[in-house]
């Protein structure tokens, strides 16, 4: 790396994140890396994983490399840069917008471009999905079962933000969620029950602020998970207020452990999203697994 002030930056902006508000801030952006003299190069992204591709074209070429936009394109970047000398930025535009907080929310845009080019640079985890033989990155967490089902039902809702958009999303998906019974291998444990939900985290919160796995820390080589018993919907109404503060782990129906390998097997295909985006094909099994210290963040 380069003396801070001095960070060679690449942005990759996702211009329809948050309902367009990656596109809105644009102007200000550049103003304010100009003013600043960092010297930087600005893509926007087209599709679906062109963040990967453009966050992959010589990363060598940058010390920095800064995914503008919500946690599908903080996973995509990541994917990108994953291994490499060249750290990853970022500067939070989505909806959710929840492996920011993992590092530590900021004030403003100005703060955010600060600390790209004069923050520390740390080594974090990533974790990685196996799906049908395939092995997929993810920075923050995995969803499966009925958080994913609320991703799934929040993609519909456009009037709302953040975690009142979740919110609405909840409700609307609790009346017509059933639990399936899944074994989840935790390590070396098992645990076989019905299953409302199952939340592997990296980072400490899903959804918007959801703090699912609230002790959660992403360099210490370990996913955290959160299993959910089989509730009722009175039950999930009475608990959720604890989750947004992360005090959940208190109730009985709920199971927090902490390991480097989890692998689930669902009796019933279920829904699973992967930092916030959901696959149309649900599955009946996946596998999970922390690499650590894969990834360099500016923190």
């Amino acid at each position: 790396m380069r003396p801070s002030g001095e960070r060679l930056v690449k942005f990759i902006v996702n211009p329809v994140s948050g309902n367009g508000r990656a596109r809105r801030i644009l102007p200000h952006l550049v103003t304010l890396a100009k003013k600043l003299g960092v010297d930087f190069d600005l893509q926007l992204t087209k599709a679906p994983e062109h963040a990967t591709e453009l966050a992959s074209d010589h990363p060598a070429d940058f010390d920095v490399v800064v995914a503008v936009g919500g946690d599908g394109t903080v996973n995509e970047v990541a994917a990108g840069i994953a291994e490499t000398q060249t750290a990853m930025g970022i500067i939070p535009t989505g909806t959710g917008n929840d492996f920011v907080r993992a590092i530590g929310r900021l004030r403003d845009l100005q703060a955010y471009v600060h600390r790209i080019i004069s923050g520390k640079v740390k080594a974090v985890d990533v974790g990685i999905l196996t799906l049908e033989k395939k092995d997929l990155l993810f920075v923050n967490g995995i969803g499966v079962g009925f958080d994913a089902e609320v991703a799934r039902e929040s993609m519909n809702v456009h009037r709302l933000k953040g975690i009142s958009r979740y919110l609405y999303a909840i409700v609307k998906t609790l009346y017509k969620y059933k639990s399936t019974q899944m074994r989840v291998e935790v390590d070396n444990d098992v645990i076989d029950e019905r299953t409302f939900l199952a939340a592997i985290g990296n980072g400490i919160s899903a959804g918007g602020g959801f703090l699912l796995t609230p002790d959660a820390v992403i360099d210490d080589g370990l996913l955290d998970l959160c299993l959910v018993s089989d509730v009722s919907v009175g039950r999930v109404l009475q608990v959720l207020p604890s989750v947004l503060s992360g005090k959940h782990a208190k109730h009985p129906e709920v199971i927090m452990r902490k390991a480097k390998t989890i692998r689930i097997e669902s009796e019933d295909s279920v829904s699973i999203h992967r930092d916030g985006e959901v696959p149309e094909k649900k599955v009946n099994s996946l596998a999970m697994r922390v690499e650590p210290g894969k990834l360099k963040i500016v923190v």
